[in-house]
Order: structure tokens, then C-alpha cells, then sequence
């Protein structure tokens, strides 16, 4: 794997505090940055095998039950031409996202998503700094959710079209997606905010 940021390009960006400004490509932020956030991300020469095999890799690195049902678990975004071909629990938890459209969501519990194809943005926030963060991910990128932190996704028509594999750590049943109201008094989010670098 490549780390971004060295021989990859990272897109990503600070955003406005003022949701109607526009983004200010210029405030850009390191891949290091985002990794004491704990979105670590990387990407994967070639094409959606190596990006599976280097994604199964990682997974077992660091002891998700990969063997296991419900481990990894293929995902779409546009449900509306994909749900048939989804896990139920899958197809749950895009829903879950969908619904909250643009507002803090977290997981209960870590993951890691291979993204085979299309692209993938996400806002994510960096709790050392009070600022969100939006980043771009192509297809060949795998990227680790942690437990307990913020992000929010947008399903606008690019976002749709991104499709790829998630592992989860404690297999996708017994997975949470915590929504707004949930997330402060959870205790993947306390966990998450004691072990942030700043």
C-alpha cells in the first residue's frame, strides 16, 4: 500500500465555519493530520483485487474476525439500484446514513472501508482543532472508521456511485451507527476523545 499524502496526492480541506462559504481549496490537511484523528488512509496500486486483497490484509493486522460472517460485507450507496444485492444489516445502516443526510453520525465500533469503485467525500471532524475536515477518496483508497468518531456523508449523485467492501470489527450485526443525539454520552465517543492526539 501507498501512504497518501507521500506519493499520492490527499484531497482534503478544512471547511468554513460558514456552511455558505465556499471551500477554500488553499487550507489544505495532511494525511498526518487526519491519522491523529484516527482516519488513517492509504491507497492501493492497481485495480479492485489488489484493493480487496490489501484491505483483507489490513483487517486481519488488526484482528477483525475477517472468517467470520458478517465481517466483510460489500457496500453501494445507491440503494435504490443495489439494495438487492446488499446484506440487509448493510442496506440498514446506508439507510441510517441516508436519513441523517448531513448530520453527525459515529460507529459503535471500528471499521475499514475499501473503496473499489467510483469516489467517496466525507466530512469528518477534528476534535483537536474544532474544525471539519471534507476529504476525497477514489477507488484503490482504504480507509479506517474509528469507534466514536464524527463524520457526516452527503448522498449526492458522486457519493452514489461509490461502491466497495467494509470490514467490521465486530462483525456488521452488532454494529451500531450512533446519530446525533446519541453520540456525546456513548462510550466509544469517550474512549475515542481520551486517546486523540492534539
Amino acid at each position: 500500500m501507498t501512504t497518501l499524502g507521500k506519493d499520492a496526492p490527499l484531497r482534503a480541506y478544512h471547511l468554513p465555519a460558514d456552511s455558505n462559504s465556499a471551500i477554500d481549496e488553499s487550507q489544505s490537511v495532511s494525511v498526518e493530520r487526519l491519522e491523529a484523528v484516527g482516519w488513517k488512509i492509504s491507497s492501493v496500486p492497481g485495480g479492485q483485487d489488489e484493493t480487496e486483497q490489501a484491505a483483507q490484509k489490513l483487517a486481519e493486522e488488526l484482528g477483525f474476525p475477517v472468517a467470520q460472517e458478517g465481517c466483510k460485507v460489500p457496500f453501494h450507496l445507491d440503494l435504490e439500484k443495489h439494495a438487492a444485492k446488499l446484506a440487509p444489516e448493510m442496506v440498514g445502516l446506508v439507510s441510517q446514513a441516508a436519513e441523517a443526510q448531513n448530520s453527525d453520525i459515529c460507529l459503535a465500533n471500528e471499521a475499514i472501508v475499501a473503496v473499489t469503485g467510483g469516489s467517496l467525500s466525507l466530512d469528518v471532524e477534528d476534535v483537536t482543532t474544532a474544525v471539519w475536515v471534507r476529504f476525497h477518496l477514489d477507488a484503490g483508497t482504504i480507509f479506517c472508521v474509528p469507534s466514536g468518531g464524527r463524520y457526516r456523508i452527503d448522498f449526492h449523485e458522486e457519493n452514489k456511485g461509490a461502491t466497495g467492501i467494509a470490514y467490521f470489527k465486530e462483525t456488521i450485526s452488532n454494529h451500531g451507527l450512533l446519530m446525533k443525539d446519541e453520540i456525546d454520552n456513548h462510550p466509544a465517543r469517550h474512549t475515542y476523545l481520551s486517546t486523540r492526539q492534539t
